[in-house]
């Protein structure tokens, strides 16, 4: 499958459900594997390190294919602004925005990215114009986000100081994330395995030298933190990335950016599952909502707004 894939033709399949599961669980597996690799690593070196150990491994895996990187310049401006948009700036914005707000608030502001990719794909992406299926579906799908992060989260949000910039990074964060989604439609026409390796092949150097800038080393870590930092690599950064792109070219960058409202019910249910945690009233209506959300975008009629 090329990168380009068929534009005009987004069909939704029993095999792309288990492929937005599969980067569910990847990545929302991802914050509890974050917070064992920066109590032993600063941010922005876990952040270059799992993207530098995901970069090797999809090049690995690009030539065990046969594959080869593209030579054209115009090409690489595109990994790297998909690099930079989706990896680099995400990663270092929310971990330094986690330093002076609670991470529940930050779930909440990057929450709102899909609503900017519906905005953004209207304008971009002639196969996902805005319908009023698709807002109310985001909307359902954020509030159902901030029922089960807790309500209470919002009440931590401040526009002073410090606080309104690390408010802001989890905003630019978002955003980010946002035009990776939309824009990665729209890049050059290469092997998705391809455009995966060239994309992490370009963000690694940025990530370094971000590390660098902040910090000379990433000091002398231990073995449960570089532990969790092969974990991150391998998983929510290599085979994440490898399952991106195909399934935003097969579905659009609107399905795909439903996972936001997907990890925190995985995160919930992992709590229930492994650590003895109970469900309160929020959090049934937080998943009766984002339940409801799914529903209208799956079943509901496509008239403009």
């Amino acid at each position: 499958m090329n990168a380009s894939g068929d534009r005009n033709a987004l069909v939704v399949k029993p095999r792309d459900w288990a492929g937005l599961a599969a980067l569910v669980a990847m990545w929302g597996s991802a914050y509890a594997l974050t917070s064992i690799a920066v109590a032993g690593m600063a941010p922005a070196w876990v952040a270059a390190s799992r993207i530098t150990i995901g970069a090797a491994v999809l090049w690995i895996v690009m030539r065990a294919t046969g594959a080869v990187l593209p030579r054209e310049r115009g090409t690489w401006v595109w990994f790297a602004w998909l690099g930079f948009t989706g990896n680099v700036a995400p990663f270092v914005l929310i971990s330094w925005a986690q330093q002076t707000i609670a991470s529940s608030l930050a779930g909440i502001i990057v929450a709102l990215m899909p609503i900017m990719v519906v905005l953004l794909a209207n304008v971009l992406l002639p196969d996902e114009p805005l319908t009023r299926r698709k807002v109310f579906s985001f909307v359902f799908g954020f509030v159902g986000v901030v029922l089960l992060i807790g309500p209470a989260a919002l009440g931590d949000f401040s526009l002073d100081g410090m606080r309104i910039l690390a408010e802001l990074a989890a905003l630019l964060a978002a955003a980010g994330y946002a035009l990776n989604a939309v824009t990665a439609r729209l890049a050059p026409s290469v092997p998705v395995i391809v455009l995966g390796a060239g994309v992490l092949l370009a963000a690694a150097p940025q990530a370094l030298l971000i590390a660098v800038w902040s910090s000379p080393s990433p000091g002398m870590a231990s073995a449960a933190t570089w532990t969790a930092v092969v974990l991150l690599g391998l998983f929510p950064t290599a085979l994440a990335t490898a399952l991106l792109y195909p399934l935003l070219m097969r579905t659009g960058a609107g399905f795909v950016a439903t996972s936001n409202y997907y990890v925190p019910c995985f995160a919930v249910a992992l709590g229930v599952a492994f650590m003895g945690e109970s469900l309160n009233a929020f959090d049934y209506a937080g998943f009766a909502v984002i339940l409801l959300g799914v529903l209208i975008a799956q079943y509901g009629d496509d008239p403009s707004p």
